[in-house]
């Protein structure tokens, strides 16, 4: 009785994803068999398409045939545990099921080349699908097809993220790559690092007609990750392992950063693929995601949780006795990705706080023609 027990409750493990397999492949006895069906579930075929259903009807019967032969009551135990679910057994449609929650934040971390950014842009192509492309979708990740995406809005800054959420209607997500070299390495010349965050994270659950979830990717090691992404994360996953490892399609979900560090696993995920060369939501291998936090003054600039129309006249240093400084000019630095910057500032370099490292020494002639 007990090894019948046990069986079972292996099988309702799988179909819950708490055990990192597939409940339909683990019952096919043959290894080609089980490998088709994790495609087939991976591509997204229906249960009851001809060739699933003709895979799964012929590997149970041939299993139950031989268990009842030889009087094997786990192995009858286990197949009729079967979940009703494909993709819930591998915990892919369970984890897409927590992102697509309103307002939801989720941090996206593990070790260098475990593929964080592909499974990320795969989540996010996944959600798209369940909401029938109703979605507008903001990254400061450059996909190999984005100009053929007109769902998706690519930017750099905060301003540009908020304007975005501020501006487009309808449910929305935002996904962020770098983002903890980002907190990392700057302050906020008006204030600190983490009233900015904040303050936008805030902004991101004030957007019309629907919530704007947020999809971070951070770094490996806990230190390298902000503490109020930490704080502010709903989800955490764990990308655990490379290639080499034979870890690369497999993730752990945890709710939150306190289960993170208690190693209290909330579900696992398994069976992730890359996503396709031909699709428009891939990810040259080669490309570095830069992303800025450009709002010197956020308590002006956010107000009642929304980025401002004119949200401009409070960057650098503007206010002076006599009210607004009009003698600013247009930040002659250049971005990560060669755009120019274009910020408000009135510095005698004419470059923003973030791009002052590009001022060669000499007072900028626009502002002296201003005086």
């Amino acid at each position: 009785m007990s090894g019948g027990y046990d069986a079972a409750d292996l099988s309702d493990k799988i179909r819950e994803g708490d055990v990192e397999a597939n409940i339909g492949a683990v019952l096919a006895d043959e290894k080609p068999v089980g490998n088709i069906m994790l495609t087939a579930e991976r591509a997204g075929l229906d249960e009851t398409s001809p060739l699933v259903a003709m895979l799964d009807r012929t590997s149970q019967s041939d299993m139950l045939r031989r268990a009842r032969q030889h009087g094997h009551v786990p192995s009858m135990n286990a197949a009729t545990g079967l979940s009703e679910s494909r993709t819930d057994a591998t915990g892919y449609e369970r984890l897409v099921r927590e992102i697509k929650k309103p307002a939801s934040q989720t941090l996206i971390k593990g070790p260098k080349g475990s593929g964080k950014t592909t499974k990320a842009t795969d989540l996010i192509r996944e959600l798209y699908r369940d909401l029938d492309g109703e979605l507008a979708v903001f990254t400061n990740v450059k996909m190999r097809g984005m100009d053929d995406l007109d769902a998706v809005t690519f930017g750099e800054m905060v301003s540009e993220l908020l304007e975005w959420n501020r501006d487009t209607s309808g449910e929305k997500v935002a996904l962020l790559d770098e983002i903890s070299t980002t907190l990392n390495a700057h302050a906020n010349p008006g204030g600190d690092v983490r009233r900015t965050v904040s303050r936008f994270i805030n902004a991101l659950r004030k957007g019309d007609g629907g919530s704007t979830r947020l999809l971070l990717i951070g770094h490996e090691h806990d230190t390298d990750v902000a503490a109020i992404i930490r704080e502010q994360s709903d989800l955490v996953i764990r990308a655990d392992g490379k290639i080499d490892d034979g870890l690369i399609d497999c993730v752990t979900v945890f709710d939150g950063w306190k289960a993170y560090l208690q190693e209290d696993k909330w579900f696992a995920v398994r069976g992730l693929l890359d996503v396709p060369d031909g699709s428009p939501w891939k990810v040259p291998t080669n490309y570095f995601a830069h992303f800025e936090l450009d709002l010197d003054a956020p308590e002006e600039q956010i107000q009642r949780g929304r980025l401002i129309e004119d949200w401009e006249q409070y960057q650098d240093g503007h206010e002076t006795d006599g009210g607004t400084d009009t003698g600013r000019v247009s930040c002659c630095g250049v971005k990560a990705n060669g755009d120019d910057c274009n910020s408000l500032t009135d510095h005698e370099s004419g470059f923003c706080a973030y791009h002052r490292e590009q001022w060669d020494g000499e007072p900028d002639e626009r502002l002296q023609e201003a005086d």
